[in-house]
């Protein structure tokens, strides 16, 4: 046992580690090379050459990539709202080539001020909700020393977009925020991913009450008022490590929080681990807890001084210090059943190693139009053919017969790329049986199509939108992992399917499991239509998020449960005067029922007879 133990922290430790580069393109711009030409040396001030690379590049579909190094910045870096004069929807990824070798880092003494907090870099974004597909990766974020107002960094991107495997991290004296998804409205959906927070007075902060944001394996160590910190909007988080003297986790809106463990350290004994406040609703399942007063906390302010008023301590673990399963409403039911969730079991996103880019094939060097004014389906096709493992998509492009993803291809790589925008009535790729026993596809702006399965393997869809998604028979039985996607109608018969981030927007019936198992963790969703449809005697698991209802919700129920099994914690948000007027319908047997808004709610409810 303690040797697999110890093989499975080097493994970690190996992936933790690992080098990432792209083949050369010119839409992978690598910031040490001209025209930019930044030191990375953590002596020289490299502020102008990374302004200049940020000013020319965001918006253009591109990846500013950065060679592991120590970029010192003396002000803050902002991703502009305009380039040549259009305005810029977003479109951009930053990625650093090993984590804990690439590091931004803070001039010392810069932002002095801590009751007036600046930020290493602002991600830019419109005051609506239209930034789209942005990226940043693999990076370092240290706020150097004696800067007191120093936020390492204000993220924003809507409907995909993530932060993944980073690290923030402030000095002596140093720190207000280490990621700051608060500064503005409409944040989100989008995910953070495999980052650690280390020091600042708060490690990360949300708010809003739009458009929902999904955590997964965050650590948190060394806050000195919050581990994290959610004013109001509607957040998911499965895999919180938090170790800290103050509480981990301080909320209002609806909270989500699964599989966590938060540790006191000195002082931590006067305070709850988690603080619900002014009435928020909140669900905690499998948290562990120790070296607090209690567990959770229930106060009437967002003074966590306050008196402490618990709820529901005579049942359900609120004093702790385990909470096996804790929610501040009880479940809406239309027939009789079980107040518990459903419990899914859960399986993590495959990570496929990143393989050396000289072994890439890009479809460019087959003749493929990166333009997309060309047809390029045969050339891709050739490149998918051609061996490779790696097939890499740098720019957009026009095919005019689906991509079929076949023999020993196992990684399908974009950079925000199109692929016959807007044209939906052909699909994009078809993921057919090959040797890779898990097949990726990741980081495309926009598939037209979508995507058919019509393989067994499991297969992860990371980063896109895509029209649709849908499977063949000959997908029954296989596992499907979707990771920060956005789309419309996707439907799956007879699989398992493991979501994070999971946006759907059309117009009808958004998601579909007929007979297989779905659980999603942070599900957004807009306009009208049936939102999940199980059927067939298949289980959905909803973990977190929420209806934005902008068109048509009278048209259908929210959820309809056909002789199946259903647990969400799931609610709505409504500003054109048409929410969801059925939230739920649900047969067993030859019975049918309905909850209506004014019967019930979906956060949560409880739709199956017996624990399966």
């Amino acid at each position: 046992m303690k040797l697999l133990l110890l093989l499975t922290l080097c493994a970690v430790a190996a992936l933790r580690a690992e080098t990432q580069t792209y083949p050369p393109h010119a839409n992978v711009v690598d910031v040490t090379r001209p025209p930019y030409s930044a030191k990375g040396d953590g002596v020289s001030d490299d502020t102008e050459a990374l302004q200049q690379a940020l000013n020319e590049n965001v918006g253009h579909h591109r990846v500013l990539f950065f060679p592991s190094g120590t970029y010192v910045v003396s002000r803050t870096l902002t991703w502009p709202k305009k380039f040549g004069g259009h305005d810029n929807w977003g479109k951009t990824m930053l990625r650093g080539q090993e984590r804990d070798k690439t590091v931004l880092r803070l001039k010392d003494a810069t932002f002095t001020d801590a009751k007036k907090p600046e930020a290493m870099m602002w991600c830019g974004g419109f005051g609506s909700a239209d930034w789209f597909f942005n990226y940043v990766e693999n990076l370092t974020f240290d706020v150097g020393n004696g800067n007191p107002g120093a936020t390492a960094l204000q993220f924003y991107s809507n409907n995909t977009g993530a932060v993944r495997d980073c690290r923030f991290i402030a000095g002596e004296g140093s720190g207000a925020v280490g990621l700051d998804l608060a500064h503005r409205d409409m944040n989100g959906p989008l995910l953070v991913s495999r980052c650690e927070v280390v020091g600042f007075r708060r490690g990360i902060a949300t708010a809003r009450s739009v458009n929902s944001q999904t955590f997964e394996s965050i650590t948190l160590r060394g806050q000195s008022q919050f581990g994290f910190d959610n004013e109001g909007q509607t957040i998911s988080i499965r895999g919180l490590v938090s170790e800290n003297a103050v509480p981990a986790l301080r909320s209002y809106g609806t909270m989500l929080l699964v599989d966590s463990t938060l540790t006191g350290r000195d002082g931590a004994a006067k305070v709850p681990a988690v603080i619900n406040y002014n009435g928020g609703r909140i669900f905690l399942r499998d948290v562990k807890t120790s070296g607090y007063q209690r567990a959770l906390g229930d106060v009437a302010t967002p003074d966590w001084v306050a008196v402490l008023r618990i709820k529901g301590e005579d049942k359900a673990g609120s004093l702790g210090p385990v909470i096996a399963e804790y929610c501040s409403q009880a479940a809406t039911s239309a027939f009789p059943s079980p107040p518990e969730s459903l419990r899914l079991p859960v399986k993590e996103t495959p990570r496929t190693a990143w393989e050396v880019s000289s072994k890439w094939a890009v479809v460019d060097a087959f003749g493929a139009d990166p333009s997309g004014k060309n047809d390029s389906t045969a050339a891709i096709q050739k490149a998918m053919d051609s061996g490779a493992t790696t097939v890499f998509f740098p720019g957009h492009y026009k095919t005019v017969a689906p991509i079929l993803v076949r023999g020993k291809v196992r990684s399908v790589v974009g950079i925000s790329g199109f692929l016959n925008y807007g044209k939906r009535d052909l699909l994009n790729f078809r993921i057919e049986d090959g040797a890779a026993p898990v097949v990726t596809l990741e980081h495309f702006g926009h598939l037209g199509g979508g995507v058919e399965i019509a393989t067994r393997r499991t297969v992860v869809l990371r980063s896109m939108e895509t029209h649709t998604i849908k499977s063949t028979p000959a997908a029954e039985g296989g596992e499907v992992f979707l990771e920060d996607v956005v789309g419309d109608d996707f439907r799956f018969r007879k699989q398992r399917v493991w979501a994070r981030q999971l946006n759907i927007e059309n117009l009808g019936t958004h998601l579909t499991n007929d007979g297989g198992d779905v659980w999603v963790l942070g599900y957004k969703t807009e306009r009208g239509g049936t939102l999940l449809h199980t059927l067939g005697g298949g289980r959905s698991e909803m973990l977190g998020g929420f209806s934005y209802t902008t068109t048509g919700g009278k048209l259908a129920p929210m959820f309809v449960n056909d002789r199946s099994s259903v647990w969400a914690f799931f609610s709505e948000v409504c500003y054109s005067g048409e929410p969801f007027p059925i939230r739920v319908q649900e047969t067993r047997g030859a019975e049918t029922k309905s909850i209506a808004r004014a019967d019930g709610h979906t956060a949560p409810y409880s739709g199956y007879a017996k624990k399966p």
